[in-house]
Formats: structure tokens, sequence, C-alpha cells
């Protein structure tokens, strides 16, 4: 994954361009285009200006993605759990949070599966998961492993579902039959089956498996100061 570069990360934009438009007015349009039909010729077209003046304020598309993705991302509010026995439901309602956003922004999803983000609002997300998980007991190096490796799972199934709704329309009312093969009509039950009994499974699955953390008590105390763009943070979870 690449880390985001972003061309005006300080919101200023370059001198002798005319002040018709801002950063802000940029990501407002791109937003109302929505991710799935995003374009820089649609934002330029529904702010009423060339496209060749965005390029003051973004780099590109992607860098609008990201911004636009970032501005999503911070509607989801992570909760400590009341009980610390009970952070597995905080997670979980972070991930039916994530699957909230993503279906009600299309193109969300597999956006993100290509994106190592890095602005603000991701960076706040990171910090409060990890804050989360390291006060219940976790080590914050397995804190991060916990929450990379459920975004993954997140973000593909959720990129998966999305690229599968024209296939599920084109599904036979009844059985296959005609295909003569078991895995055939086994999984076009699947595909039929119900969305949220899916979802569940996936994150029951998935929090099932995780590790019990250290009683908070014998946790060792630790200062949680994480800064996803630093490659210390990459080496703490073993990464080369």
């Amino acid at each position: 994954m690449v880390a985001l570069m972003t061309y005006a990360a300080d919101g200023q934009r370059r001198r002798g361009r005319p002040p018709r438009i801002s950063r802000d007015h940029i990501v407002d349009a791109a937003c109302e285009v929505g991710i799935e039909n995003l374009t820089m010729a649609a934002v330029a077209e529904r702010l009423g200006v060339t496209h060749q003046s965005l390029y003051g304020w973004v780099q590109d598309r992607d860098e609008l993605i990201d911004l636009v993705s970032d501005r999503l991302i911070r509607r989801i509010e992570i909760l400590p759990p009341a009980d610390p026995t009970d952070w597995r439901d905080s997670l979980r309602a972070y991930a039916n949070g994530l699957r909230r956003l993503a279906e009600g922004t299309p193109g969300f999803a597999s956006a993100g599966l290509g994106r190592f983000r890095t602005l603000d609002g991701f960076e706040k997300l990171n910090h409060d998961v990890l804050r989360l998980l390291t006060d219940v007991g976790f080590e914050p190096p397995m804190a991060q492993r916990i929450y990379d490796s459920l975004n993954s799972l997140l973000l593909g199934w959720l990129a998966r579902e999305e690229s599968l709704i024209a296939v599920r329309q084109r599904l036979p009312t009844g059985p296959s039959g005609t295909h003569g093969r078991l895995i055939t009509d086994l999984a076009d039950a699947e595909l039929r089956a119900p969305a949220d009994e899916r979802f569940e499974f996936l994150i029951h699955t998935f929090l099932a498996g995780m590790p019990d953390p250290l009683p908070v008590g014998l946790a060792p105390a630790v200062e949680v100061v994480v800064d996803i763009r630093d490659d210390l943070v990459g080496q703490a979870i073993g990464v080369e």
C-alpha cells in the first residue's frame, strides 16, 4: 500500500488561482457526486468550474476520494465497553458502523482496499480503537494487529458484497438444477442468504478467534502514542 501524498496538504491553493472555489467546496461537491461516480470532471461541473482548476487544490481523483473518505469516517464513534470483558461488543459496534457507512456510500469499501490513509479522520479512528483495546489489556502491537486485520476483513467483505449486487439480480428464482453440480447450488444458496446473517457469521467468527487480553491489573502500563505514518509502528508489529 502507498501512503497518501497530498499535493496541497495544508489546504492552501497555489498562487495565481482565482478564489472561486476552496478545498472544502471541492470535497463538498465530491461528497454529493459520490465515490462510485467520482471524476474530476463531474466535480468541476457541479461547481461550475473547469476541471483543470481543481488541480490547484487536490492532486488527482485518488486524493479527492481520500478526502471524501476521511470526512465520512469521522461519523464513526468508538465507544468503550462499560465492562472490559465486553470489548468484543465494542468492535462489533464498530464493524456495524463501518458496514452502514459503506452500504450508504457505494465505492467506499473497494476504494479503501488499495489505499493506506493517514488523514486526520483515519488517524483518530486508529487511535480510538487502539485506546479501547489497550485499556482492556492488549499490548499496543497486538491492538494494532487486531485493528488492521478487522479492517481488512470488513473492507474485503463489503467490497465483495457490492460487486455481487448485479450477480444476485441475475440468479434464477429456484435451484439451478441444470448445472447438475452441488457446489453451484450451494454457492447460489449462499448468495441468496440474508446479508445480516452472513455478516454476523463473519464478525462472530473473527471476534471469537481473537485472544483474550491480559487482565487490566496485570497488563503493562504503557502510554499509547500511535503515529501510523511512522515506520516504527510497522517495526513494532513485525512488518519489514
